[in-house]
């Protein structure tokens, strides 16, 4: 096991979502089931994609790479498609119809807490980040 240091933050129109912390060596991504990150979509593969986690030159933490395992419809950082690719802090990735921003803790702080709020639109919420 990893020790968290990185996360994916989902995003819809620049709304943030659920954050999915990168805790295994390797996480995968997928339709199926057993993935560590499960999207249901019928334009993500059952086994769509994974992002492994591999120490870093210096020895110091660690460098998170994303790759297809030859998907369907690819696999795209800042709207490119990749085969593998280096994530770097705030680049954007795209499986099927779901964006996530890429977070390195190291730049950012995962311990804040993303406050939810109910709008007056029937089942319309916004989120803010605080500090824990």
């Amino acid at each position: 096991m990893v020790i968290v240091m990185a996360a994916l933050i989902q995003f819809k129109d620049s709304v943030e979502g659920v954050t999915l912390r990168l805790e295994n060596r390797v996480s995968r991504i997928g339709r199926g089931s057993d993935n560590e990150i499960t999207i249901n979509d019928e334009l993500v593969s059952k086994d769509h994609a994974e992002i492994e986690a591999r120490e870093n030159d210096n020895g110091q933490g660690y460098d998170y790479f994303i790759k297809d395992n030859e998907s369907t419809n690819g696999t795209y950082v800042n709207d490119k498609k990749v085969d593998e690719q280096l994530l770097k802090h705030e680049d954007v990735v795209r499986v099927g119809m779901s964006h996530f921003r890429f977070v390195d803790d190291a730049n950012d702080d995962l311990s804040a807490t993303t406050r939810i709020q109910k709008t007056w639109i029937p089942g319309i919420y916004i989120s803010k980040r605080n500090p824990k």
